[in-house]
């Protein structure tokens, strides 16, 4: 059986209790008397985000904003449309059976508004959600794979550093025990004061995976990813909601235990 650490068990329940929950409701039918759902009524997730060179990937879910609430899957001729620098493209649904995502890629283009328009037939429209991408960066420090043991502490550096964007580090490990894996991952760090610089701890991500350990941990895969991200704004036709452009980068480093 496959264990986790009691942080990364927390962190899935909250991402839980935050996402949309059960069968998603039809954005068309799900309205008072069968008819549509008010767009005052519904919270966009607006992300535009950039994990590998080149490529920027626009993706929004709707939902009704509550704790343990539900998803809108559009129908009734609903859609979203993205558009950057002139180049427009319609949204296609990820498929999700309880929190479907519409996704479109784009180029990556940084310092350019992202507009993400929410089209209806029966209801308000809401179309000027927009978010702006930061500056690529690259990870410096340390080399991909780098070896590391316990005691050790890692300063990672990148360049540009990314201000005005906030930058956060965080992690996922994955620790092989006889017959499973243990998981792991958590934020690390924000770099608050913004100078490209910030020392992570091998001790301290070691620590949330010994904590479910049923055998000594002799050596983990650990991912360290980098986020720079700048906030947009979102339609005020909407009940509210978040709209995040991230641009990020990863390293991983090998633990062997001393």
């Amino acid at each position: 059986m496959r264990q986790n650490s009691l942080r990364t068990l927390g962190w899935v329940a909250l991402v839980t209790l935050l996402q949309s929950c059960g069968d998603p409701k039809s954005s068309s039918t799900s309205g008072p008397d069968g008819g549509p759902v008010a767009t005052s009524r519904m919270t966009i997730d607006l992300r535009v985000e950039s994990s590998e060179s080149g490529i920027a990937v626009a993706r929004v879910n709707l939902n009704d904003g509550q704790v343990l609430g539900e998803s809108y899957r559009l129908d009734g001729g609903d859609y979203f449309r993205a558009c950057v620098n002139g180049v427009c493209r319609n949204m296609a649904e990820n498929d999700s059976l309880t929190s479907p995502d519409y996704i479109a890629r784009f180029d990556f283009q940084p310092g350019v508004d992202y507009v993400v328009a929410f089209n209806r037939q029966g209801a308000q429209n809401a179309p000027d959600s927009r978010v702006t991408l930061p500056t690529a960066f690259t990870i410096v420090t340390p080399a991909n794979h780098q070896q590391v043991t316990d005691g050790e502490t890692v300063v990672f550096s990148w360049t540009p550093t990314g201000a005005p964007a906030s930058a956060l580090l965080s992690y996922f490990a994955d620790c092989p025990q006889p017959g499973s894996h243990i998981y792991s991952s958590h934020t690390l760090s924000a770099d608050s004061n913004a100078d490209g610089r910030e020392p992570v701890s091998i001790d301290a991500i070691l620590e949330n995976a010994r904590a479910s350990a049923t055998s000594p941990i002799t050596r983990c895969s650990i991912d360290v990813t980098v986020s720079h991200e700048l906030r947009g704004r979102i339609d005020p036709a909407f009940r509210g909601g978040i709209a995040r452009g991230i641009v990020s980068r990863k390293v991983s480093l090998d633990y062997i235990a001393r």
